[in-house]
């Protein structure tokens, strides 16, 4: 009964934090979806999707450090070597992450149609200290120091909706929106080094190895995060402004739904790691995160006014009404797709980014033949284009599921 008692006042603390972190973080987005235009808000919500792949570095390095930490047996190298070396990674791998960044601002300009260089370039900051955040989360979350861990979630959204919703009502513009987005990630990783200061003593050897390490997980965290904000870069691409900003605000809900259940990811990730091949204990996350995302479609089958109006208005966007379920779905499928995917970075399975990207690539490819060649268009494309990306992600989560449990059975 301890244990459970125990285990449950962790989960509390965290999914507080996580709470907080989201509803103010959307906050920002529907902040944004009433004082942007519908062909500015396309564009902004495209950068978030750049935002949210690029942050794969940053849930890399987390799950790197949580892993390795939760799996020190006391033997070799000391807790306090390890939790040095993994913020000494994010460090460089910040570093790195920002310099590439700035070098791919023209193609990205390119690629997204949008003509304001200072955007693009507000990209390169926003990573680097979400990437620093990542280390600093991966310490906490592996040391089960889950109130700091729930106070960094915290300043994330916070930071995100003071510094980027009090851009956008300065002035309704997405470079306003970029430079509050900068600032706001600042927040958390200021917090998080303030959290973690002192540490000192691993070696340019342990260094590398954790960078080595982050490499596979991100690997596998960057084909989930790809497919899971490809649709938007899709719509854009495919659709026009109007369809893509409706499609933009749809995914509002199927965000929000990915991100409700996180907080059960963050607890159980440590005991997946610490106990490879537990199927049971998997098949009940897998379970709670589905459970919440039913409650979720219910909820916007009965109130589909009341959703449209909060994540943008009835005005704009009452079209979108009937179909927010359908987006409910979305969301909710790829929870379970990205416990799944954390599970097999738990088991060090590296099998699995290479099914993800095969996914992704049929994804692309069914949506540049029935979006691209306007075999459905309007809202029918809209509807179709959510619908593949729930079907995609329910495929992926059972052939992940079924080598995972090959994999523990072997």
């Amino acid at each position: 009964m301890a244990p459970r008692l125990a285990f449950l006042r962790s989960a509390t603390i965290v999914a507080v934090g996580m709470a907080i972190m989201n509803v103010a973080a959307y906050g920002f987005t529907l902040i944004g979806t009433h004082r942007l235009a519908r062909e500015q808000f396309g564009a902004i919500t495209a950068l978030l999707g750049l935002l949210l792949i690029g942050n794969v570095a940053s849930l890399g390095l987390q799950a790197t450090g949580a892993r390795r930490l939760a799996t020190h047996s006391g033997d070799g190298d000391s807790a306090a070597d390890l939790a040095d070396a993994m913020l000494k990674a994010g460090r460089r791998a910040a570093l790195g992450l920002t310099v590439v960044c700035l070098i791919a601002t023209p193609l990205l300009m390119w690629l997204l149609h949008i003509d304001s260089v200072v955007s693009i370039l507000l990209l390169a900051p926003t990573l680097g200290f979400l990437t620093l955040m990542g280390s600093q989360l991966g310490v906490l979350q592996g040391s089960q120091r889950w109130t700091e861990l729930a106070a960094v979630y915290t300043a994330v959204g916070v930071g995100r909706l003071v510094f980027g919703g009090g851009a956008l009502f300065l002035h309704p513009s997405l470079d306003w929106a970029m430079i509050g987005l900068a600032l706001g990630a600042a927040v958390p990783a200021l917090l998080g080094g303030f959290l973690l200061r002192g540490s000192a003593g691993a070696s340019a050897a342990q260094v590398k190895e954790v960078l080595r390490e982050t490499v596979h997980g991100t690997h596998t965290l960057l084909a989930f995060f790809a497919i899971a904000n490809a649709d938007v870069l899709f719509a854009r691409a495919l659709l026009d402004g109007t369809d893509s900003g409706y499609y933009a605000a749809g995914v509002i809900v199927a965000k929000a739904c990915l991100f409700l259940p996180q907080f059960v990811i963050v607890i159980v990730f440590p005991s997946l790691a610490s106990s490879p091949g537990d199927t049971v204990r998997l098949r009940r996350a897998i379970q709670a995160v589905a459970g919440l995302g039913v409650c979720a479609v219910i909820g916007t089958l009965i109130l589909p006014d009341l959703v449209v109006t909060i994540i943008g208005g009835k005005e704009k966007y009452a079209p979108l009404g009937p179909y927010t379920w359908l987006f409910a779905i979305a969301g909710s499928a790829y929870a379970v797709l990205q416990l799944v995917v954390y599970a097999a970075i738990a088991q060090q399975e590296k099998r699995a980014a290479l099914l993800i990207w095969v996914g992704l690539v049929v994804l692309a490819i069914a949506a540049g033949v029935v979006l691209g060649t306007d075999i459905a268009t309007g809202l029918t494309g809209v509807k179709v284009l959510v619908a593949m990306t729930s079907a995609c992600a329910l495929l992926l989560s059972a052939g992940l599921a079924a080598g995972l449990h090959r994999q523990a059975t072997d």
